[in-house]
């Protein structure tokens, strides 16, 4: 039949054909999982890049307590207040640390880890939370009555004898990196 000529039966019975009639919300069944994607893989890289999923000897973190319960550490600038610890080393979930007095925060889900942490602080500085066994460390001014410990001297070896003659009562050695930090503790 040619184009734009009627059609040699008539109309259909009821008048012209009605077309389907589309909802104004079609779009939500496309956008909707767009947009969960999108918002759960944001989340992921979130915590990626500022959690421990990444985290590697060198780098800093914020840890506000050393216990099963604590929020998860985060990714902090080394020079920024609250990054108390540094990882010294990063091993498998059933693995043991090097050699030395580390702190240590196990990871566990896809992919299970441990972290070895040493105090993040350079020699003068004072520190509250060092005596706890489960409180993160907090920089605090060396005249601070809640200051638990002061870092009186931090060699660059693995050796309790260099604190020999400083007003250290206690030593922490580290293996990897090689470090001992003298620490005079309050009574």
């Amino acid at each position: 039949m040619p184009v734009g000529q009627p059609d040699a039966f008539g109309p259909p019975p009821g008048g012209q054909p009605v077309a389907p009639k589309r909802s104004k919300l079609g779009w939500l069944r496309f956008a909707i999982p767009v947009l969960v994607v999108a918002v759960g893989g944001g989340l992921f890289l979130f915590n990626y890049f500022t959690g421990t999923g990444n985290a590697q000897a060198g780098d800093c973190l914020s840890v506000t307590e050393f216990s099963r319960t604590a929020d998860e550490p985060k990714k902090a600038d080394c020079g920024a207040p609250e990054a108390n610890v540094k990882i010294a080393a990063r091993v498998g979930g059933d693995e043991s640390c090097p050699e030395g007095d580390y702190d240590t925060i196990s990871m566990s889900g896809r992919i299970s880890y441990k972290l070895c942490l040493i105090v993040n602080a350079k020699q003068g500085d004072c520190l509250k939370g060092y005596n706890s066994s489960t409180a993160g460390y907090q920089k605090v001014s060396c005249t601070d009555p809640a200051k638990d410990a002061e870092l009186v001297k931090i060699a660059p070896a693995a050796d309790k004898m260099s604190c020999e003659g400083t007003e250290a009562t206690r030593a922490a050695v580290y293996s990897t990196p090689p470090t001992t930090i003298c620490i005079k503790t309050a009574a």
